[in-house]
């Protein structure tokens, strides 16, 4: 069985996270009619588990997508419009997966990730 483990912001590459996020829709780019608000609308939220493939001094991480199902659809869209595909490749901020109650899937060997960190501490 699988076990995950609150991680925030703390993963490394070769790390499986997940996380949860709001899926937005910008209105400012659509024509503006008479009468419309324009601004953001909030049409759900899904959790996305992803590969770690990369990361960048400046708080950006690469992921490879493994996995992205709806856990709320506010508006009755379709969700095959919402999700992303699987081996997307994706950029996020660390911060962004963080605030999404980011998870990491624990190591089959939690010691042999414990000397990739080490490594890479020094």
């Amino acid at each position: 069985m699988e076990k995950w483990i609150p991680c925030g912001e703390k993963f490394i590459v070769g790390d499986v996270v997940r996380w949860t996020e709001a899926i937005w829709l910008d209105l400012k780019k659509k024509k503006k009619k008479k009468g419309k608000k324009t601004g953001v609308v909030k049409l759900g939220a899904r959790r996305v588990t992803a590969e770690v493939l990369s990361a960048d001094a400046r708080g950006y991480v690469s992921l490879s997508v493994c996995d992205c199902e709806i856990v709320s659809n506010e508006r009755g869209l379709p969700p095959r419009l919402l999700t992303l595909r699987k081996n997307e490749i994706i950029r996020k901020l660390r911060s962004t997966i963080g605030k999404g109650s980011g998870e990491r899937l624990k190591w089959s060997e939690e010691g042999a990730r414990s000397l990739v960190v080490s490594k890479f501490l020094k």
